[in-house]
């Protein structure tokens, strides 16, 4: 009986060793859940939505193939439907049991100013990040509901053809590991049961020989014990009238607790609800930090390559407005002209990305200020970029390259995640309408006593000093009485003009504005020579006629709050001849 009751345990044992492995083994469920999107074969854009990255827990795991090229990206949902204006793409869907529809393919809207073509949406600013491969492509990511995943090649060739998403489960098995160590005792067990039963055969088997047995011992005599009759004292004295009283008191406040609770305590009445105020949803921000730091490192290599080969065609990528005015024309002058300065740059290696302003918005055009410092060691000035994005397939574009003035100091700011309002020009909640900044200022670089000037801070405005009316008065006298100086503002278009709201209700703006110098002969057969780059520009080393030079201004102004005490301040500038021509 000792031996079945060992081969028993045995195999129970085995059992359930074999069973907890299997659990973790042959009998463990799948590890992940697949999702697999059949498109169109002549789709060229599909579209993961967030409601189908989001259908699952946690990341998810994309897997792309194709003979061609492999492109993903994600970006927030309306961005991407934005971008593919007017573009056929097919959208993964799922039933409400998780498994996969057939792809719905349908015409994104129409975004004013995008139509035909099939864009190529490698490199989009759009995207907060995207992969690219030849053949496959598997990347695993953590999007929000917010967010959509864009699938294609390279806009002309057809999209993978294979496009999968999977979630990992997680699978738990809570049995395993109570049966393998269940069943590693039992074992244990059996083994001891087995070795019980052989030292018992063995003891079986030998001689046998009864012991002597023992006088059975006497029964011991029971023992006396009186009883003694149980006598309860009651208590005397005034201890017991005490206890007494403190018994009923006890009794007393309970039961007045007791019924207390259908007193008036109990009658007070409920809360009423009160009125709620409906929240208003938040505009994101049109960038991440992340983004805006890819966005000024790509400006950035664009402009150091176009200083290096002086070549205006290549900073048309990532510039635009009197940022790419005034480099192309000094570009035009520096061929010919070597030792003529360029304005500042944007530090491409050893920079930092200190300031970050993005505005909060999900309409086109779109606007980010951002503030690059070079390495101290350079020595230079931080650089402030006001770029623009026309259009949701348009990069942003450097409109205002400015170099900060010495020891300004920005006001302050909101945070990049919240983003910032863009003001129009004409809003009467600044001290100066953001639109009348450049006739304000051109004003004062004519006249510094102006009744305008009491509006800005002319202390510490080295632009003064350079340009202002005591500069121009050394130009006239220079002239003599030969010839005689004009000077007259061409004013922006109000569009031109980008305004940012700051924390503290006032705004950064940023303004051209083009300044130009008149020179004519005052007497026959007087001849104005014009030097340098205005010579280069106009094409021509003498002229009776007269030489008009234009110079533009890119200004930087931080614009206090309508009411404010504080004046206008000039944070940062860039200036140079941009054309100069013969009258």
């Amino acid at each position: 009986m000792r031996f079945v009751l060992a081969l028993v345990t045995f195999v129970v044992a085995a059992a359930l060793i074999a069973f907890g492995i299997a659990q973790r083994t042959v009998l463990k469920p799948a590890d992940h859940v697949t999702v697999s999107a059949s498109a169109p074969a002549d789709a060229r854009y599909i579209v993961i939505p967030g409601s189908v990255l989001k259908a699952h827990p946690g990341v998810q795991r994309l897997h792309l193939a194709g003979s061609g090229t492999a492109f993903a990206a994600y970006g927030r949902t309306a961005d991407v439907t934005a971008w593919l204006s007017g573009q056929r793409y097919a959208t993964v869907r799922l039933a409400a049991d998780g498994t996969p529809q057939p792809a719905s393919v349908r015409t994104a809207p129409v975004v004013a100013g995008l139509r035909g073509g099939h864009p190529d949406p490698n490199g989009s600013d759009l995207w907060i990040d995207q992969q690219r491969a030849a053949g496959g492509l598997d990347w695993t990511v953590n999007l929000p509901a917010g967010l959509s995943l864009l699938v294609a090649s390279d806009g002309t060739a057809p999209a993978p053809s294979t496009v999968s998403v999977s979630w990992p489960v997680r699978v738990a098995t809570p049995l395993a590991t109570p049966m393998i160590v269940v069943g590693s005792v039992l074992a244990l067990l059996g083994l001891l049961l087995y070795i019980w039963a052989l030292v018992h055969l063995r003891r079986r088997r030998g001689p046998r020989r009864k012991p002597p047995q023992r006088m059975p011992k006497p029964p011991a005599p029971p023992k006396y014990r009186p009883n003694r009759p149980a006598v309860v004292a009651a208590p005397k004295g005034r201890r017991s009238v005490r206890r007494f009283s403190a018994l009923t008191v006890g009794v007393a406040t309970g039961a007045v607790l007791l019924t207390g609770c259908q007193g008036p305590l109990a009658a007070a009445p409920a809360p009423t609800a009160t009125s709620t105020t409906k929240l208003e949803p938040v505009t994101p921000a049109a960038v991440t930090e992340q983004q805006a730091n890819r966005i000024v490192a790509s400006a950035a290599t664009v402009e150091h390559q176009a200083d290096g080969t002086l070549t205006a065609s290549t900073l048309g990528a990532r510039f635009a407005g009197p940022a790419l005015t005034l480099r192309t024309a000094l570009y035009a002058v520096k061929k010919k002209a070597k030792a003529t300065p360029l304005p500042e740059t944007i530090p491409v290696t050893g920079g930092d990305t200190r300031v970050v302003l993005p505005e909060a918005t999900q309409a086109w055009p779109r606007t980010l200020f951002a503030v690059v410092t070079a390495p101290a060691a350079a020595k230079r000035a931080p650089v402030a970029l006001t770029l623009v994005q026309a259009t949701p397939r348009d990069p942003y574009r450097v409109q205002y390259e400015t170099a900060l003035v010495p020891r300004v100091t920005l006001p302050l700011l909101p945070s990049a995640l919240l983003g910032a309002a863009r003001l129009k020009p004409d809003t009467g909640l600044l001290e100066v309408a953001p639109g009348a900044l450049a006739a304000d200022y051109g004003l004062l670089l004519r006249q510094s006593h102006a009744p305008i000037a009491q509006e800005f801070d002319t202390a510490d405005d080295p632009l003064l000093k350079k340009v202002g009316e005591a500069a121009k008065a050394q130009v006239v006298k220079s002239l003599g009485s030969t010839a005689k100086i004009t000077f007259h503002d061409v004013l922006p278009d109000p569009a031109t003009v980008v305004a940012m709201a700051t924390a503290d209700s006032g705004a950064l703006v940023s303004v051209p504005l083009q300044e130009t110098w008149t020179v004519k002969p005052t007497k026959s057969g007087v001849k104005v020579k014009p030097s340098g780059a205005t010579a280069i520009l106009a094409k021509t080393t003498s002229t009776t006629k007269g030489i008009a030079s234009t110079y533009g201004y890119q200004l930087l102004f931080s614009v206090p709050p309508a009411g404010s005490k504080e004046p206008v301040r000039l944070l940062g500038y860039a200036q140079g001849l941009i054309s100069a021509k013969e009258l």
